[in-house]
């Protein structure tokens, strides 16, 4: 039976053809939106593709043109439906760029869309060459698949350990995708569709190459080197032992960060073949579970499993001697371990053993993951020779006063945390999404609570410290769910002080900070998507049309001039909404200075008369006298 992956924005036709293709005989997997039709695309290797012209795009990019251009994207079949049956065709030329294997025009005229997929998936049959490497590994169905909501990965990846599998783990996330590569259940390998997240870009961090020579690097790899020949062309000298550890490093701190991911869609294919194509190193095969969890767990996750068992003694089981060196515990671990002995409770180790609370919760939670501690409803003995087990306490720390600077950075943070909006609580722009608000939430809880500062004395700043805690809880329940997101976002974008006379349309407004936000990344193509859209949304927002007119007029097509028509154009429309409209008036004086500065002066000017303590006119009344 075929997998097809099945990606329509309009509701009915999706439910239509999800019927129609299954009773054709084909698995389907219906997605309504671009950012999941990527993930499982990746996550979960579908055999064909069927995917609507016109969804809308993922930072600047149709679902059809992302998925041709992946690694996995030149052997799938994709098709293109367009919306004859609902009278709105936009016609084949609209998907010559994508690069399809059909084109349906109405796919729910009888039999057509079935059909040219029953074609293809024939014509593939015939043509399919024996697959090599990581391609063959990939091109088995999963056996083991899912979604990354509530932290999946730590117990994948003992079970990958203990059952020494080879074969790889896909870790998609909207247009992001990232490998690891497992040999005997460790990790050997990983690399990632990201520049940011690749090993150039890592070396350059760690400042084992310069920029030029971190692009030379790429290049090489592009070519098909293997990495030390990559890096000897790049004209870096590393080989032997000090190459093997930055490629150990690389892998496992790659690999934490993946551990920690809670959105998007993973899956994991056996096989060895990858390893006649992929440079393979050791790693503790466990060690990264540990520090993935210290880097993006909430406390409360690692605390639940642990929660029944405050009253019982811990004790190191036969797993953990056997597991030492896959575990990769550091110094300061080990001295925690050595308290797990079976007569020491688990709720005075967490309160006044060697580490601070969020050093015992993670340490605790990850032994027990992989079973190497055990609890006991009694203290246990050392031996046969001690017929009665006695529990040990240990005594509670003295804590030292907190340092003044501490205290008054701890009291400045929480007056902001108190006083501000709950998104400026957690640091974050109201285009954040739920996965940046999980991030900030965590991080600040664990920043402004009690338990971060075992060692000191927190008791005389107690109540702001709950208070604190009050607030961002309760923008952590508002932000992370959609249905109380939004009311929220109408109430808060409605009290802004903008100058504006229409109706707040909160899908506009974040959509145009999404905009901005690819303006300053220098992604002026995708700026300018956004900002059409949210025109779209609300016309009769001037603001929207300055922002439209910017990015027009970089990321347009033609020559400079023909692009500055445009965006003028677009900028009257704006000024015929507000006269008066401040950015509107400042990007047409811009736009002017190439071709008339003593024109943009005088505009710029203009702006000052009416608002004299205007930044923006100043700052460009600079740039344009220069």
């Amino acid at each position: 039976m075929k997998t097809l992956l099945l990606a329509e924005n309009h509701p009915p036709t999706l439910e239509h053809l999800t019927g129609l293709l299954s009773q054709a005989g084909y698995t389907v997997r219906a997605v309504s939106d671009p950012g999941s039709a990527m993930e499982h695309f990746v996550a979960d290797n579908p055999d064909m593709v069927v995917v609507s012209v016109d969804l809308p795009r993922l930072d600047g990019s149709h679902v059809g043109h992302l998925i041709r251009n992946h690694s996995q994207g030149a052997r799938v079949p994709i098709v293109a439906i367009d919306k004859g049956h609902l009278g709105r065709a936009r016609g084949v030329a609209s998907v010559l760029e994508l690069k399809v294997n059909a084109y349906v025009a109405d796919p729910l005229k009888p039999g057509e869309l079935v059909g040219k997929l029953n074609s293809l998936a024939a014509t593939a049959a015939r043509d399919e060459a024996p697959l090599k490497g990581v391609r063959a590994v990939l091109a088995r169905s999963a056996i083991n698949a899912g979604d990354l909501k509530g932290y999946p990965l730590p117990a994948l990846l003992v079970s990958l350990y203990r059952l020494r599998r080879d074969g790889v783990l896909v870790v998609a996330y909207r247009d992001l995708t990232r490998r690891v590569f497992f040999a005997r259940g460790g990790a050997v390998n990983y690399d990632s569709s990201a520049r940011q997240d690749a090993l150039p870009n890592y070396l350059v961090q760690r400042q084992v190459v310069n920029e030029a020579q971190a692009e030379r690097l790429v290049q090489a790899l592009g070519s098909g080197l293997r990495i030390g020949a990559a890096l000897a062309e790049a004209g870096v000298e590393a080989a032997g032992e000090e190459l093997l550890q930055l490629l150990r490093d690389y892998t496992t701190d790659r690999l934490a960060q993946v551990i920690g991911m809670r959105e998007g869609r993973y899956a994991f294919y056996a096989g060895d073949e990858f390893q006649a194509e992929v440079a393979t190193v050791e790693t503790p095969a466990l060690g990264p579970i540990l520090d993935g969890a210290r880097r993006a767990l909430p406390l409360k996750v690692m605390a639940a499993p642990l929660r029944s068992h405050q009253g019982e003694f811990p004790v190191r089981t036969p797993e953990f001697g056997r597991d030492l060196g896959a575990l990769g515990l550091n110094t300061e671990d080990l001295k925690i371990v050595m308290q797990v002995n079976g007569r020491i409770a688990l709720r005075d180790l967490l309160a006044h053993g060697r580490g601070d609370l969020w050093r015992g919760y993670s340490l605790m939670w990850f032994l027990k993951l992989t079973g190497c501690v055990s609890f006991s409803p009694t203290p246990v003995s050392n031996g046969p020779g001690e017929p009665v087990a006695v529990p040990e306490a240990i005594a509670p720390r003295k804590r030292k006063p907190l340092p003044a600077e501490t205290a008054a950075s701890l009291r400045e943070g929480a007056v902001k945390i108190i006083t501000g909006s709950y998104f400026r609580c957690l640091g974050l722009d109201i285009a954040a999404d739920t996965e940046a608000v999980e991030r900030a939430y965590h991080e600040l809880a664990m920043r402004f609570h009690s338990d971060t500062y075992a060692e000191y004395d927190t008791s005389e700043m107690q109540d702001l410290l709950d208070s604190v805690q009050e607030k961002l809880s309760a923008a952590y329940r508002v932000l992370s769910v959609d249905e109380k997101r939004k009311p929220y976002l109408q109430y808060l974008v409605s009290r802004m002080d903008v100058g504006r006379s229409t109706s707040v349309n909160v899908d506009a407004e974040l959509i145009l900070r999404r905009g901005e936000a690819a303006l300053k990344r220098k992604q002026y193509r995708s700026a300018l998507i956004h900002f059409e859209e949210a025109v779209t949304l609300n016309p009769q927002e001037p603001e929207y049309y300055s922002y439209l007119a910017w990015a027009t007029f970089l990321a347009g097509t033609g020559p400079r001039e023909d692009r500055a028509k445009a965006a003028q154009k677009v900028l009257r429309k704006a000024l015929s909404l507000n006269p008066y409209l401040e950015r509107a008036l400042i990007i047409s004086a811009i736009i002017d200075s190439e071709t008339d500065a003593s024109g943009a002066r005088k505009k710029l000017l203009k702006v000052l008369e009416l608002n004299p303590n205007s930044q923006l006119a100043k700052a460009a009344l600079r740039k344009v006298g220069r």
